[in-house]
């Protein structure tokens, strides 16, 4: 009690004027009882100054107590008087500021309210208590005096005892003891509304969107149909309108054309000067023709012309030995150039040859003889490849035709085509069924020859695909483009395994594989023959080189001899040159031809010393 005795202040900066009556001090019980907002008595009101007010009210959270009668009963009984209720007298606003500081003060003032008493109150505890407050109805009263429930007037708010402030989860007010509503949920459009009949019952249904029509207005409706929505169409209209369907689907078809040249012209912008004109979609092959020059198809034991002589067999000995004279010259083989040439398979005793003229010929190596000649392309023929027994041929030409023949009748099997102009072939060797054809638009194909279709394609360069190369027991592939790039894949995968590109690469337009299967020499365009590893990771040996031949600019095919130890290749000049695959050395070069350059080579898989 001593401690309460001097709970009052003796700052006299805190005193009232001399003029106001003194207010008498509050006990503990009134201190504990937080009365923000209470009502004043006229007599007490009549004795204040009405300059009097407390002082650094900004900075603390004031606590008024009335010196009314109240306060007197407040002692014996503090429940039995209830402070919220009106007396008369001003209610002065209630006092808030937003920041306290963490002081105590022991000092108290008597203001228009009573007295004003200062307590260490912080400014985030007051936030949250009011907060707390405002959202639930009561809170906890400063100093632990209990509890403030709503309608005790402690805070000074003006509230209603019905109606709950808006919180975070209830934005809207709500009356006390409801429940909040609960969202209505959207139904569902399960589909088009449709009127029934009540719908059309009453006024509104009269004057509705559902209204039915009037029989005037079925009577306008059905003026303005047309014949053919009615369905009385006369034979002449009839007639019209096939007409005109028939017009529509021929526009229809001539823009899908449009659009697939518009297609071509765009793959082949930067080739358009060097290519044939493009062909026309739906386009047919034109016919075929053959010719026989020798004396019989088939000799006196009823073997096929084909079949190779008594004594020409595969040999299992690869001696070879570097040429040294042209052994012979066939003439006038062709009326224009000669692009490719290709022993048979196995024995070699027939020499398959693409010419410029568009014609393809098979000769006899041992007599020099012409034996049938192919007919059906009407541009130059660029590659020509044999089956694995020789008893079919492809060849691809610059008419943007893909043919099959078969050798020894001379019919054109199939005819292939995707618009496009192909530049070589290749069969695969372990199934003459397929055979792949890269082409100008930097594509790989590979077509199914009993379905006449495409099957696969590789799709990853960037120009023109020159060559089709099989490796590792033809598990492999690899091909080269003008986009300067080498590429291996997986047969019947179309992304390529391996990408080989350097920055002082350049095109190579011919690749040889090394009969034993390990390295594989590819032509190229700055005038050296560079070699490859033909599997793992096919990597560039570059330690062995092949120079001194000029054969930058033309595509001039390159070939092993059969025992791998000779690498024969032609140049731009017309001449051949041999290397010694070991020592990488020149061996000898012959002035093949005189017009023009040494683009097919190809030596005999069975004679040790014939080149053609």
């Amino acid at each position: 009690m001593d401690l309460l005795s001097g709970y009052g202040s003796d700052n006299s900066d805190n005193e009232p004027n001399a003029n106001q009556t003194s207010a008498p001090i509050p006990t503990a019980s009134t201190i504990l009882r937080l009365n923000a907002n209470p009502s004043v008595s006229l007599a007490y009101q009549g004795s204040m100054n009405a300059t009097s007010s407390p002082k650094n009210t900004s900075t603390s959270l004031v606590v008024a107590g009335a010196p009314t009668a109240s306060s007197k009963l407040a002692n014996a009984d503090r429940y039995a008087y209830n402070p919220s209720a009106p007396l008369p007298g001003p209610t002065p606003a209630p006092v808030h500021s937003g920041t306290f500081k963490q002081t105590n003060w022991n000092t108290g003032s008597v203001g228009a309210a009573g007295v004003y008493e200062k307590v260490a109150y912080d400014g985030a505890t007051f936030d949250f208590h009011y907060d707390q407050y405002n959202s639930t109805g009561k809170t906890e009263a400063p100093g632990g005096g209990g509890t403030i429930t709503e309608g005790d007037g402690k805070l000074g708010i003006e509230r209603h005892t019905a109606i709950k402030r808006p919180s975070v989860m209830n934005s809207a007010p709500i009356a006390s003891g409801e429940e909040p509503p609960k969202k209505k949920k959207k139904k569902k459009n399960k589909g088009p509304y449709v009127a029934t009949d009540d719908d059309l019952e009453g006024d509104d249904g009269q004057f509705g969107i559902f209204t039915k029509p009037s029989q005037k207005e079925l009577d306008l409706m059905e003026d303005s149909m047309t014949s053919v929505q009615k369905g009385e169409l006369q034979e002449f209209q009839l007639q019209n309108r096939d007409e005109i369907e028939e017009k529509e689907k021929a526009k229809a078809h001539q823009l899908d054309d449009d659009n697939d040249t518009s297609v071509d012209r765009m793959l082949e912008r930067k080739l358009s000067h060097l290519l044939p004109p493009r062909m026309a979609p739906g386009a047919v092959a034109g016919p075929s023709s053959t010719t026989f020059h020798g004396s019989s198809v088939r000799d006196y034991q009823g073997r096929s012309w084909i079949h190779p002589p008594s004594g020409v067999r595969p040999s299992d000995d690869h001696k070879c030995y570097v040429p040294t004279r042209c052994a012979g010259t066939i003439k006038n083989a062709h009326s224009k150039g000669v692009h490719a040439v290709r022993f048979f398979p196995g024995t070699g005793h027939l020499l398959l040859s693409a010419g410029l003229d568009g014609v393809v010929k098979v000769w006899d190596v041992k007599r020099r003889k012409v034996m049938r000649t192919y007919k059906g392309h009407t541009a130059a023929v660029r590659d020509v490849a044999w089956n694995g027994d020789g008893t079919r041929f492809v060849s691809v030409s610059y008419d943007r035709w893909v043919r099959l023949w078969d050798t020894e009748t001379g019919e054109c099997i199939k005819t292939f085509t995707t618009r496009r102009v192909p530049y070589c072939c290749k069969f695969y060797p372990l199934d003459d069924n397929f055979f792949v054809v890269g082409q100008s638009d930097n594509r790989v194909v590979c077509y199914d020859v009993e379905k006449g279709t495409v099957c696969q394609e590789y799709n990853h360069h960037l120009a023109a695909v020159n060559t089709v190369t099989f490796t590792e027991d033809a598990k492999k592939m690899v091909t080269t483009s003008d986009d300067k790039k080498v590429m291996v894949w997986e047969w019947d995968i179309g992304v390529p395994v391996k990408y080989i590109s350097e920055p002082d690469m350049h095109s190579m337009p011919a690749v040889a594989v090394h009969p034993d299967g390990e390295y594989m020499a590819l032509q190229s365009m700055d005038n050296e023959i560079k070699v490859y590893a033909a599997k793992d990771r096919y990597q560039i040996i570059r330690k062995k080189a092949f120079k001194g031949h000029q054969a930058a600019g033309f595509a001039c095919e390159i070939s092993f001899a059969a025992s791998g130890r000779y690498m024969v290749g032609g140049d731009g000049n017309g001449r051949l040159w041999v290397w010694d695959w070991d020592k990488g050395r020149v061996l000898t070069k012959f002035n093949a031809h005189r017009k023009g350059p040494t683009r097919g080579v190809e030596w005999s898989p069975v004679d040790p010393c014939l080149v053609a």
